[in-house]
């Protein structure tokens, strides 16, 4: 089984990208993913336009149960009733499984004011932060997670792109000394992506793709470097499951649909 931790559905108004039901079903068929973890692009900082976007990933959770689960992206700087309202009703009536912060995107830092009312929100809700590392230096790069780790060691947090190459060094020191810090390489490439692997384990590591492009790349990447059945275990399916506490019968794969 082969789940995907990082996916879009929908237009990305920072970085001009978008991505439709359509997109993300037929590639997942053509090339074997069973089922994604999926968040809105970076869309406009409205309100409303963020509450569409969740309904939309919401809308697909129940058209392909299983095999679709939703991850919520709320810009931290919002009024805080508001942010808090939203990621509750993600969560709770929604059924989405984590948060998101991009600080490229939503020109927060991860140590800031309204980033920890982010990781707040979260710990109170019982549900994982994914935040976006690398590409937005410097406040994407990976070594500020090291004070979000120390400060909140209750919650789980993934660290998406594990700092996109030239900051993997970063990334696995951070996910090396805390316990509760998981990465998912999408972008970064099979040097990074074996010496995170060889250096943290299997179990600290989630198959990821993030853009559709992608999916090729990332999978062959893994089947070129991991050799044993238990780590292609875990970075296929395993990790994913325990940083966001789903299980595995939970899951049902797209090709069944």
């Amino acid at each position: 089984m082969i789940i995907d931790a990082h996916c879009h559905l929908g237009k990305d108004v920072v970085f001009d990208l978008e991505n439709s039901e359509s997109d993300l079903i037929l590639n997942f068929k053509k090339f074997g993913i069973d089922a994604g973890i999926v968040q809105p692009f970076i869309g406009r900082p409205y309100l409303e336009d963020i509450k569409a976007e969740h309904n939309r990933i919401y809308a697909l959770t129940q058209e392909y149960p299983g095999s679709f689960f939703g991850l919520a992206s709320i810009n931290p700087h919002f009024r805080y009733k508001d942010f808090e309202e939203e990621a509750r009703r993600c969560i709770r009536e929604l059924n989405f499984v984590g948060l998101k912060i991009t600080p490229p995107g939503h020109a927060v830092h991860p140590l800031s004011k309204d980033a920890l009312h982010v990781y707040d929100v979260a710990l109170d809700l019982g549900v994982p932060v994914m935040i976006h590392t690398g590409f937005g230096i410097p406040f994407a790069d990976p070594i500020h997670l090291a004070g979000v780790a120390e400060k909140y060691p209750d919650l789980t947090i993934i660290m998406a792109h594990a700092g996109s190459n030239f900051y993997v060094s970063q990334a696995i020191f951070v996910a090396k000394n805390y316990d509760n810090v998981f990465v998912e390489p999408s972008g970064s490439g099979i040097s990074e992506t074996h010496s995170l692997i060889s250096t943290l384990g299997s179990a600290k590591v989630m198959f990821s793709t993030d853009t559709i492009e992608q999916i090729p790349a990332e999978l062959n990447k893994y089947k070129a470097i991991v050799e044993s059945d238990s780590d292609r275990l875990n970075v296929f399916q395993n990790t994913v499951l325990k940083s966001f506490n789903i299980q595995s019968s939970d899951i049902h794969s797209i090709s069944d649909y």
